[in-house]
C-alpha cells in the first residue's frame, strides 16, 4: 500500500504541468499569505528579554555544478538521520528536500572535497541571534517569476505562481529542554514575493514598521532539529521536478549547466554577559 507521501511524490511532475499551463485556477490549491509572515511561531522568551540566550550561527551556502561526483553528494553518504520524526522526513523527501546531520568525519570530508573541486562557490556568514527570535536565510537571488508545487501532510497537492519572488528558510534557535548543550533549530521554507509595503514586524524590544514583501510559508514543512555540540546540519534538495519545493528552492540554471545549493549550518550558545539594555546582539557577516 502506498503512503500519502509516496503518492504525492509521484504526482508532483503531473501537477507541475498543470500549474505551468493553468496557473492557480483551482486545479492546485493556492497558497494563503500569512497575516504576519510567520506560521512557524517562536516560543515567547521566559522572563526578561535581556536574559535570553544568544546563539552563534554559522551558515555556509555551497553552490556546485550538478554532477554525480559533486562535493556535497559524497558527504550525504556520511550523514546520519536527524531528530526530525520519520513522517516529517518522508514529507520533506516527497517535496524533494532532505536533511542530514554529521560529525567531525563529515566535516573533514566536506573540507577535502571543497579543496579538490574547482566548479563550486562558497559563501560563509556568521551571525549572533537571540533565542526564540526568527532570522531568514535567503536562497539564491530575486527571481522574476517562481512556479512551485508542494505536497502537504495529507498527500494533497498545492501550488502557485509568484512574481518577483525569493525562496528562503525562516529559522529560530532555542535551547533544548533536556540537554543544555543542544541547540534546537526550527525551520520552515517560505516564499517572499511581490512589491514591498509597510508592515509590522517583531523586534527584540517590541514591534516596528518595515518595508516587506508578501510572505507565503509552504504548509506542513516546518521542522525542528536538535543539534548537539560539534555537529553540522545539511539542508539540500533533489530534483524530480523543476517546480517541486526542493527543485525550485535549491537548483538554478546557469547557461547550459544546472547548479545546486546546499546549506551547512552550525550553532552554539554564546557564553558571556547578556546584551546591554537597548542594544543589539553583535552581528558579523
Amino acid at each position: 500500500m502506498r503512503t500519502p507521501c509516496a503518492i504525492a511524490a509521484c504526482a508532483l511532475v503531473g501537477a507541475a504541468v498543470a500549474l505551468v499551463l493553468a496557473g492557480c485556477d483551482g486545479r492546485t490549491r493556492p497558497a494563503e499569505p500569512s497575516p504576519d509572515g510567520l506560521l512557524l511561531k517562536p516560543m515567547p522568551p521566559q522572563g526578561d528579554d535581556r536574559q535570553a540566550r544568544l546563539y552563534q550561527v554559522r551558515i555556509v551556502r555551497l553552490w556546485h555544478r550538478l554532477r554525480p561526483d559533486a562535493p556535497a553528494e559524497d558527504v550525504w553518504r556520511l550523514l546520519g538521520t536527524t531528530s526530525v520524526p520519520h513522517e516529517k522526513r518522508a514529507l520533506w523527501q516527497a517535496n524533494d528536500l532532505r536533511l542530514g546531520e554529521g560529525g567531525q568525519m563529515a566535516a573533514e570530508r566536506l573540507n577535502e572535497l571543497l579543496a579538490e573541486t574547482a566548479d563550486r562557490t562558497c559563501q560563509v556568514s556568521q551571525l549572533a541571534v537571540r533565542e526564540n527570535f526568527d532570522f531568514v536565510v535567503t536562497l539564491g537571488a530575486l527571481r522574476p517569476a517562481l512556479d512551485i508545487v508542494w505536497a502537504d501532510a495529507g498527500g494533497r497537492l498545492g501550488g502557485c505562481h509568484f512574481d518577483e519572488a525569493s525562496a528562503r528558510f525562516r529559522m529560530v534557535c532555542r535551547r533544548s529542554q533536556t540537554d543544555p548543550g543542544v541547540v534546537c533549530i526550527a525551520m520552515a521554507p517560505e516564499i517572499a514575493h511581490g512589491k514591498q509595503r509597510m508592515r509590522y514586524v517583531r523586534t527584540e524590544h517590541g514591534y516596528t514598521q518595515r518595508m516587506m514583501p508578501d510572505i507565503v510559508q509552504v504548509p506542513d514543512l516546518e521542522a525542528e532539529v536538535s543539534l548537539p555540540p560539534g555537529r553540522i546540519l545539511l539542508i539540500g534538495g533533489r530534483r524530480s521536478s523543476d517546480v517541486s519545493v526542493g527543485g525550485a528552492f535549491l537548483f538554478e540554471q546557469r547557461g547550459p549547466d544546472t547548479w545546486q545549493e546546499t546549506l551547512i549550518v552550525t550553532a552554539q550558545p554564546v557564553t558571556g554577559p547578556p546584551a546591554p539594555t537597548g542594544g543589539r546582539p553583535p552581528t558579523t557577516e
